[in-house]
């Protein structure tokens, strides 16, 4: 996978985002970006289904799953953008975690994202690493996460321009 290609792109949606949708001057938009990640991260546990024990069903629709993981992957790159963060660090240690404790470790890494502190290439090449474990968990593969992203991208602009 070519992040550097996908950081690009990202960054083009986002720049039609803001054309069409331009920021206000009180804003805050990457308070903003990282709700919607931890929004679509619930959606996508929520596809998954794996953490509801009170329920028989407990098989996701691996399209809809991956639908949803997409969309929290163009607001982690958008993320990233927003904070110059393109030349991730590479991992230092892998992750053997379970997909729940992967979702929990998510929601609670990508709120810190709205503090300064925690604004470091470091804190956000976590974050990535742990977003990329889980997509791994979930049982996707690369080409399939970007292929999904590259189609969803331009469903994204064509959103846009119809007025969104």
């Amino acid at each position: 996978m070519d992040l550097t290609k996908l950081f690009e792109i990202q960054a083009g949606l986002d720049y039609h985002i803001t054309k069409e949708h331009p920021e206000k001057n009180d804003e805050n938009r990457l308070s903003k970006k990282v709700l919607a990640l931890q929004v679509e991260l619930g959606e996508c546990a929520n596809e998954w289904r794996g953490f509801k024990f009170w329920s028989n069903n407990q098989v996701s629709r691996e399209n809809l799953l991956l639908e949803e993981y997409v969309d929290c992957f163009h607001f982690l790159l958008s993320i990233g953008n927003t904070l110059n963060f393109r030349n991730l660090l590479p991992n230092k240690k892998p992750l053997d975690t379970e997909v729940v404790d992967l979702f929990n470790l998510l929601f609670e890494h990508i709120s810190f994202l709205r503090d300064k502190e925690c604004q470091s290439l470091e804190f956000y090449s976590m974050v990535f690493q742990e977003f990329t474990v889980l997509g791994e968990q979930l049982g996707f593969t690369w080409e399939q996460v970007e292929n999904a992203y590259l189609e969803k991208n331009k469903i994204n602009h064509e959103r846009q321009l119809s007025g969104y």
